[in-house]
This record gives C-alpha cells, structure tokens and sequence, in this order.
C-alpha cells in the first residue's frame, strides 16, 4: 500500500533519543517549526527555482483538413483565414457534375430496395397460402437484401459528402437533383489556411481548408538536472498570468549538450492566452497535501554519516530531540514531504542542525539507546 501512494519503503533505521537540556538547546541557537499536514493549495507557486520555460504547441490530433470528394470548380467560399467556425459550418460550395450523378445512383438503389421488399412481402403472403415454393421465396429474399446494401452504400456515399439525414429524406422526397456540393467543416476551430479561390477548378482529394481544432493546447518545456527530481506526471503548472498546465510525459533522456529534459504539459481548460509558437515560463505549484505525509521545511532534513540514502529529521520532545528517521519527496518552495514518526504539529529542528548532528555523533551530550516515536 505505501508503495502505491508514491512512498519508497521506509529502512531499518530506528529513532535514536538526543539528550538535551532547555539551556543547551538555547545556547546552540535551536529553532524548531512544526510539521504541517497541508500546505497552501494548488494555486500557490513551489518556488523561483521550480520556473520553466518552453513553447506552445498545437497536439498532433488538432490538425484538421477539408478535401473535395469530388471534382468540380469552386462556386463560393463561406470562411476567410483565422475564423472561427462551428462543426457542420459550410466552408465552400462547389459545382460538380459528379455530385448529381451521386445523386441519381442513390435514388436509383434507393427506388429499387423499396420495390425488392414490396416484391418480398407479397411473395411471403403467396408462400404463407401455399402458392409459391420456397426456392421462389428465397430467391427474393436475397434480392431484398442485396438492394437493400446496394442502397446504403450510395447513402453513406452521400453521408461522407456532407449531406445529413434531413437532406437525404428531402432528397427522396422531392427526387431534385442539384450540381452544388457544400463542404462543411468536420469539427470547431479556426481556419487556418484557404489555398482554393472561387473559380478554381479541383480535382476530387485536392485540400480545399487546412484547419485547427478547438481544444486544449500542448506547451513543451525544458527541465534542468536539478529541476527533474521535483517534477512528476500530474504535476500542475501556473503560466503567469494565464492558464494552468498538467504535465503529462517527462523524457527519461536528458539532452548532453544542454545537461536538460524535455517536459509536455497540456492546458487545463481552453483560455485563449495560450498561442501556438509562443514562448511561456511556467511555475510549478504544489500540492495542498499528500496521503501518509506530513510538510517539513526541506532544511530540516539531515543525513547521518554512513548513511548515504537515509535521511532524518530531529523532533522535540520532553528529553531533548529525537533523531527520527524518514523517507521524503519534494514539495516545492523550500518544503518536503515526509514520511515516518512525524506527526502534524511536532516540533522539528530547522537552525542549530550542526549542534544537533554533533551530539548525535557523540561529540556532545550523550545520546541513549533507540527510542520509539518522536512525541
């Protein structure tokens, strides 16, 4: 359980009792904080040393295109360059002779399914009074059918070409062909580019508008060596005076030219300030609390000689302090994340670590035998 919460497996290392006096803890200059169970929340910034900088990119999936599915020459043009148009918003009409041929297929297949199931259904009443045999029936049966897919191939034809189901009912309905294919756009966003001009002759898959979908934008950003350990998969990011980003991947490759890795963050929301190419400095912002852990002033932290990967922090208590093994994670601004016999409110050492440290070796006042908890 503690490994999915994000914490490394706490060592063997036990508290140890520091035996010391209310006037040797004065005259050492030791000053305590106490441990906090939440920081101040998201919105608040981990510090000048956790700012970093890159460029905002569109996501791979935003780009859109509009492409003529058949040929013809281009009528009118509905949008200009950098609008902002609608799903199902028309983008150009087009003239195409082939459009009415699309048409007049569909109405064909359409008109000879609707035959091919009356043809059926009588032919189901004449085998029900023993008139027919059933090879007969079987036979239309078949050919029901077959008319029947024939006719929704020519639908979804005309379906990819713009046309909705009112528009198809309208078309069976009153059998009027028209030359005028209009091409509408797939998705919101803005119009990028217009390369087709009115008059223009197109050849069926030509582009007719390049566009960029409406959505959340990507800022890829830099990391230095020193900056990696604090950031995670989740973190939230503050662009000053603009939107707030969510780290989505970190490379696990550092660049050996610039000693840094690259970061992707994703906007949070869909404020207009974020512009594709545009440079940012972007903040990291901690987290109000994490589960299991308590905040300790990263200064706090202290490790004992001969123990490289552990880590401690000397809680107050009635006798002196206690040399309280833990595990911690960055939090940003100065401020870590413990985990071990720390409770929130005890009193933990941040000045005069040098005298502590030096009666733990025991250069100082003794230190007695392994103790439990750090109260």
């Amino acid at each position: 359980m503690l490994a999915l919460l994000g914490w490394p497996l706490l060592s063997a290392a036990a508290p140890q009792q520091l035996l010391l006096s209310s006037q040797q803890i004065s005259r050492a200059g030791i000053v305590t904080t106490p441990a906090l169970a939440t920081l101040a929340g998201e919105g608040t910034p981990a510090g000048n040393d956790l700012v970093l900088s890159g460029t905002v990119v569109a996501p791979p999936s935003s780009g859109a295109v509009a492409s003529a599915v058949l040929d013809g020459v281009v009528q009118q043009v509905h949008v200009t360059p950098l609008q902002q148009v609608r799903a199902g918003m028309p983008l150009l009409t087009l003239y195409s002779q082939g459009w009415l041929e699309w048409q007049r297929a569909y109405l064909e297949k359409a008109s000879a399914a609707r035959l091919a199931q009356a043809r059926l259904a009588r032919d189901e009443g004449l085998y029900g009074d023993g008139i027919i045999a059933r090879a007969r029936l079987d036979e239309s049966r078949d050919a029901a059918q077959l008319a029947t897919l024939a006719a929704s191939e020519r639908e979804q034809a005309l379906r990819s070409a713009g046309l909705d189901g009112v528009a198809l009912r309208r078309l069976r309905e009153q059998r009027t062909l028209s030359p005028l294919l209009t091409v509408r756009a797939s998705r919101a966003g803005s119009v990028l580019a217009l390369p087709v001009e009115a008059g223009q002759h197109v050849e069926a898959g030509a582009l007719l508008a390049r566009m960029a979908a409406s959505g959340p934008l990507w800022v890829q950003l830099q990391a230095s060596r020193a900056q990696l350990p604090l950031l995670h998969v989740g973190d939230l990011l503050q662009v000053d005076g603009c939107a707030r980003l969510r780290v989505t991947a970190i490379s696990p490759v550092v660049d050996a030219a610039t000693q840094s890795a690259q970061l992707r963050a994703q906007q949070v929301g869909q404020e207009p300030c974020l512009k594709v190419n545009a440079f940012v400095e972007a903040r990291l912002l901690r987290p109000a609390q994490t589960p299991g852990g308590v905040a300790v002033p990263a200064a706090s932290l202290v490790r004992r000689m001969g123990e490289a990967r552990q880590e401690y922090v000397f809680v107050a208590n009635a006798r002196g302090f206690v040399a309280t093994p833990v595990q911690a994670t960055p939090a940003g601004g100065g401020m870590a994340w413990v985990r071990g016999a720390v409770v929130p409110g005890d009193a933990v050492a941040v000045r005069g670590l040098a005298a502590l440290k030096g009666s733990w070796s025991g250069l100082g006042p003794a230190s007695d035998a392994p103790v439990q908890g750090g109260q």
